[in-house]
């Protein structure tokens, strides 16, 4: 049996879920298909390599995550991205941003 040692819960979004993901300083935007406060999966047609760092805006309604994240997985139709520095107004807006989702 296999095993999912993850530190943090991740929702899975379903079509209608839609929440868009757009770069801070650089033409991108993708729909964001899984989220937590570890990361999130985003489809696009960019692609960046792993281990580059995007500068990321999320929003949903009223709420806005802006924060650092670092490309950890590259697949045809987008990437995976870790959190970096995901701390305090940020933190508590994409909790909210999470919580909001999961009652849709």
């Amino acid at each position: 049996m296999k095993t999912d040692n993850r530190l943090y819960d991740r929702l899975y979004l379903t079509e209608s879920q839609y929440v868009k993901c757009e770069g801070v300083g650089f033409a991108f935007t993708g729909r964001i298909t899984v989220i937590g406060l570890g990361g999130l999966y985003i489809l696009t047609d960019k692609s960046y390599p792993m281990g580059t760092v995007l500068a990321l805006r999320v929003s949903v309604g009223a709420e806005v995550v802006e924060a650092d994240g670092i490309v950890r997985d590259v697949e045809p139709d987008g990437f995976g991205v870790e959190w970096v520095k995901l701390r305090g107004a940020n933190e508590d807006a994409l909790m909210r941003i999470m919580n909001r989702l999961r009652a849709a």
